[in-house]
């Protein structure tokens, strides 16, 4: 691992070149020029023959153990609406690691048990956040200690997975809430213990204990307009190139997508966005899809209204640089959710933040997505 991927932070033109609105692509052939070259060479063509028959994108939700037994209606939408099922809580590194010498992997491996065998396809959320981090860990003060910790956690848990679970958000919400030129990065354990060098750390751990595996960058608010947005974007793409400048793999961003439905998309700030990410061999992913409607006044009818046009939006704009790996929603029923506990409706009235309401239903935004993704590769 390079010097310069393990201490750099954010050179400061590429937040100013990000709030003026320029792209950040570059021309010129350099070692990072190869370097995504090569990725691109390995990943499936983005056009098809005339008259070849589209390839669905796929349409992914995370799912939540403790439904699974008191629900069956809950994993039978799963399976009937989803090409990908991951786990969204049970492969974190708190619910993975309740003390340092104890793995329990039992809630993960039934949810993924279920979706594999049902002839579906599923994923790993995540190795480094900030949050669920257990007491434990959050004792070791030494960088040394920290990172063996790290890398022994990533290789542990994708060994076990080897091979079955297609991709993996290796670090997520990694880039501060507002950045700034002098902390992009949010403050975190592993900012404070292990320097900026934990995110390297961590792809180079994930790529040997899993090549096969799609690793990726994760994290929220990479969609709206306004500075602080580009910003974001701005250093995502910074964390991508200093990552490949010291050769060490990553295959995609991650767009979380917790939509606020009364946010403009930037339908062309995401559009180059992932037009740079392209041009350096990277994919996107939407990786969490949800509305958050607490600001939406009316009922259903105009909620889901609001909710069309924002992920309609969304989806313009990842869509304007080739389809995305895919698109995987926070859930699938607005009776689990995580948005009515943090971020409740004002007026009291339920939200209606996933692609089915509270009793299954499809919503008039689901039906857009599926259209949309039906259309593919």
């Amino acid at each position: 691992m390079s010097d310069r991927c393990e201490n750099a932070l954010l050179p400061e033109h590429l937040v100013q070149d990000a709030a003026a609105g320029r792209s950040l692509s570059r021309s010129r052939l350099t070692r990072r020029s190869f370097l995504a070259a090569a990725a691109a060479s390995a990943l499936p063509a983005m056009s098809r023959p005339a008259g070849a028959k589209a390839r669905r994108v796929p349409f992914g939700g995370a799912i939540q153990i403790e439904y699974l037994d008191s629900d069956p209606a809950y994993s039978r939408a799963f399976l009937q609406h989803c090409d990908i099922i991951l786990p969204m809580n049970e492969l974190k590194f708190s619910s993975l690691r309740p003390t340092r010498e104890d793995f329990n992997f039992a809630p993960a491996d039934r949810l993924v048990d279920l979706a594999l065998s049902n002839g579906k396809r599923s994923r790993g959320h995540t190795h480094v956040w900030w949050n669920a981090l257990p007491d434990w860990l959050q004792s070791i003060g030494s960088a040394m200690e920290a990172e063996r910790e790290l890398v022994r956690h990533i290789e542990t848990v994708m060994d076990r997975y080897r091979g079955r679970l297609e991709s993996w958000d290796v670090v997520n919400e990694v880039i501060a809430h507002v950045p700034t030129r002098d902390e992009p990065l949010r403050d975190t354990y592993w900012l404070r213990t292990m320097g900026a060098r934990h995110i390297p750390v961590a792809f180079e751990a994930a790529q040997r204990a899993d090549p096969s595996a799609r690793l990726i960058l994760n994290d929220y608010d990479l969609e709206f307009s306004g500075d602080r947005y580009d910003a974001r974007r701005a250093i995502a793409l910074s964390l991508v190139r200093q990552l490949q400048d010291a050769g060490i793999r990553i295959d995609g961003v991650g767009i979380q997508a917790h939509l606020y439905a009364d946010l403009k998309i930037d339908v062309e700030a995401v559009a180059r966005f992932g037009a740079d990410l392209k041009a350096l061999g990277l994919s996107l992913i939407v990786t969490e899809l949800d509305v958050i409607d607490w600001n939406i006044r009316g009922g259903p009818e105009e909620q889901d209204a609001a909710a069309l046009v924002v992920v309609g939006d969304l989806l313009d704009g990842i869509f304007a640089a080739g389809p995305p790996d895919a698109v995987i929603a926070w859930g699938i029923t607005d009776r689990y959710s995580w948005i009515p506990d943090v971020m409740p409706r004002r007026d009291g009235t339920p939200s209606r933040p996933l692609p089915l309401d509270a009793d299954y239903r499809p919503k008039p935004w689901f039906d857009l997505i599926e259209a949309r993704l039906s259309q593919g590769v």
